[in-house]
């Protein structure tokens, strides 16, 4: 049995071992001192759907070798390999006589626990084999973005991506790639989009071997956790952008922020009186500050924040000489307001954003119309940003540091499409917990 079999049944049998571990933390803490009656009255129907767990890990390509490492398409993968065994575990209980399991929300119940404890076992288990597991890769086709994935893997060589070649231009012979495979050991094939035509058929072989085969923008996506800048077209933005408004999904969101801008436009308003005091007295002008903003499909709207710098301008703004992009240290920050962007406090009247449906809790940070309108012409596709409605704190927020420039524009606008095309509920909550740590170690700008 070679390593990778070998990694992949220890895997396989962590995974089988933690389904029975939850069912038992289940029946402990649902029926305490009873557990043992209620562990033989689950053991047998549970037993017969665990199969169903571990095929849905499996279809989810969670056992093969690029899956071994820890990152979001893992996670996100988990989570739906989770959901789609629990409809099925629950579409196959309603087969089973009445009584059997009762409540059928355990199945409910066991799904989060098993989602936890699962997450928590490859965590480790990618830990234990992170100096053993190697990927080699060869790349079809040259560029920036293979440029950049090659320096970043030599300078992360913990992450054990081996780049074995790159194929600047199409091959004129394929048995030369083809024995490049063979004689590297290759594992991966990265190909670039406007290679496709010329190769990938040759790769056809391939897809029944143990090389897997994946698009240069995939890669990108999967490594950088945002789109490739130099591969999105318009025919990327017309097939990755189809699905942007998901009803289900936007209709749970939409409920999720109701509940989250009611609940913190209290808070906003508890903390109203002791920041709105201490900025009073330490400047002059207006305790709130309000500013347009674009929000989704254009729409301009107001936004709301702890006035947070010196009111220079009649209006209540910073600024004297028209629009400018707040610096780090920007010496029109009053000392109150340092301390509310450290913790983020000055957002806080941007829940009634949220609670008014201009904003959501999760998205791209709105911009203003004048950057917008220089931006747009300066970035291509810049308004692909607004197909979604702006947020509290967004992707790029936890992802990159504070912009003023238009190079910090244009990557963030990388990371925000790239949430655009990834959005879900297991990543907007990556986020709110990423902001939570932000927000609790100070480290916001």
């Amino acid at each position: 049995m070679n390593k990778s079999v070998l990694r992949k049944f220890f895997l396989l049998l962590g995974d089988w071992v933690l389904l029975y571990a939850s069912l038992f933390i289940l029946v402990l803490i649902r029926y305490g001192g009873d557990w043992l009656v209620n562990w033989n009255l689950h053991f047998r129907p549970f037993s017969i759907i665990f199969p169903l767990w571990i095929l849905s890990i499996y279809g989810n390509d969670l056992y093969e070798t690029r899956f071994f490492r820890q990152n979001l398409d893992a996670i996100r993968a988990m989570g739906a390999s989770i959901f789609i065994a629990l409809i099925t575990s629950i579409s196959a209980f309603y087969l089973f006589p009445p009584g059997l399991i009762y409540p059928r929300r355990n199945l409910v119940i066991f799904a989060f626990i098993y989602g936890i404890v699962v997450v928590v076992w490859r965590f480790v288990f990618y830990k234990i084999l992170h100096n053993s597991i190697e990927t080699r890769l060869l790349f079809l086709g040259g560029g920036n973005e293979v440029k950049e994935l090659v320096n970043f893997f030599k300078n992360n060589s913990h992450l054990k991506y081996n780049n074995r070649g790159i194929f600047d231009k199409p091959p004129s012979n394929f048995k030369e790639v083809a024995e490049k495979i063979r004689e590297e050991d290759i594992r991966l094939v990265v190909v670039k989009p406007d290679q496709r035509s010329h190769s990938i058929r040759n790769l056809f072989p391939l897809l029944s071997s143990n090389v897997a085969v994946i698009e240069l923008s995939a890669f990108y996506e999967q490594i950088f956790n945002k789109v490739a800048p130099g591969l999105a077209d318009d025919a990327w933005f017309i097939k990755n952008m189809e699905n942007v408004s998901l009803g289900v999904y936007e209709f749970g969101k939409r409920v999720v922020d109701s509940i989250l801008g009611f609940f913190g436009t209290i808070l906003f308003l508890i903390f109203y009186i002791l920041l709105g005091t201490a900025i009073k007295l330490e400047s002059r002008g207006s305790v709130i500050f309000r500013q347009k903003r674009i929000g989704k499909s254009g729409k301009v709207f107001y936004i709301y924040k702890f006035r947070s710098m010196e009111a220079l301008n009649p209006d209540g703004s910073a600024e004297i000489a028209g629009p400018t992009w707040a610096k780090v240290g920007d010496n029109r920050i009053t000392k109150t307001g340092g301390f509310m962007r450290k913790i983020r406090l000055d957002e806080l009247p941007q829940f009634w954003n949220i609670l008014k449906g201009d904003m959501s809790f999760v998205g791209p940070r709105p911009e203003r119309p004048e950057f917008v309108e220089s931006l747009a012409k300066e970035i291509p596709y810049y308004n692909m940003r607004h197909l979604v409605k702006p947020g509290l704190t967004g992707w790029a927020q936890i992802n990159y540091k504070y912009g003023d420039t238009v190079k910090d524009a244009r990557i963030k606008l990388e990371y925000d499409i790239f949430y655009a095309k990834k959005r879900s509920l297991v990543l907007d909550l990556a986020i709110v917990l990423k902001t939570l740590k932000i927000v609790l170690t100070g480290k916001g700008q």
